[in-house]
């Protein structure tokens, strides 16, 4: 089953849309900018009414960044309260993750959002301090597909990411060189690093055959960007 109708909902709608065993919860608070106490009980509620279901296996995506102590935004702290929420359950499994690259038109990912700057002429406005890490959603899907099915070899909170996590720098120059167009950005200094033990999903991506090599980020917006020019 699959609760939600957005970019991770379409994608595992093919493995789990009929698996009445498996909930997959993929209408969470996305937003990390959200501080709607509204939005944050919405998905409160809606969590609990599929725990109260009593699943075989109920699966919540999480933020990498929850593990991060530095984050106390109200999200971040929503977020770590429905973790503890799946958490408490048996059948409850947390999988964490970084920013999710993949065909939607949703302007408030990081990618489309930079892509869109870049391709209207835009400002960049480039946090220097910021970190983050792109991964493939096809790719998270074979991930969590994998630990699902070998639900007893893994732990039930698990950071699906790709090895890279890269400045904002070395992202908008991977965009630059995908969409062949210079972006005009100015350095702003804020941001926050992303510590990510990536180790678990490499692994599992060395296991099931994905190439997680250097070039991974480039081929991502390549992938799913390489036709905007």
């Amino acid at each position: 089953m699959i609760v939600g109708t957005g970019l991770i909902a379409r994608a595992f709608s093919p493995l789990y849309a009929d698996d009445e065993a498996t909930i997959v919860f993929a209408s969470g608070v996305s937003n990390s900018a959200e501080t709607s106490d509204a939005a944050f009980a919405r998905e409160r509620d809606l969590v609990l009414h599929h725990i109260a279901r009593k699943p075989e296996r109920l699966v919540y995506f999480g933020s990498c960044n929850v593990a991060n102590p530095k984050q106390k935004s109200a999200y971040f702290e929503h977020k770590r309260s429905m973790e503890r929420l799946v958490g408490d359950a048996a059948f409850g499994l947390v999988i964490r993750l970084p920013q999710v690259v993949g065909a939607t038109n949703n302007p408030n990912t990081l990618t489309n959002h930079l892509a869109h700057q870049i391709m209207t002429g835009q400002m960049v406005k480039l946090w220097t301090r910021a970190r983050r890490n792109l991964i493939d959603i096809d790719d998270v899907v074979a991930i969590t597909h994998h630990i699902l099915t070998n639900a007893s070899a893994f732990p039930r909170r698990v950071s699906v990411a790709s090895p890279w996590t890269l400045s904002m720098r070395e992202i908008l120059e991977i965009f630059e060189s995908v969409l062949g167009r210079r972006a005009e950005a100015i350095e702003i200094d804020r941001g926050d690093d992303m510590h990510i033990d990536a180790s678990l999903s490499d692994q599992i991506a060395t296991d099931i055959g994905l190439d997680f090599g250097k070039d991974y980020p480039y081929r991502v917006v390549e992938k799913y960007y390489g036709g905007s020019r």
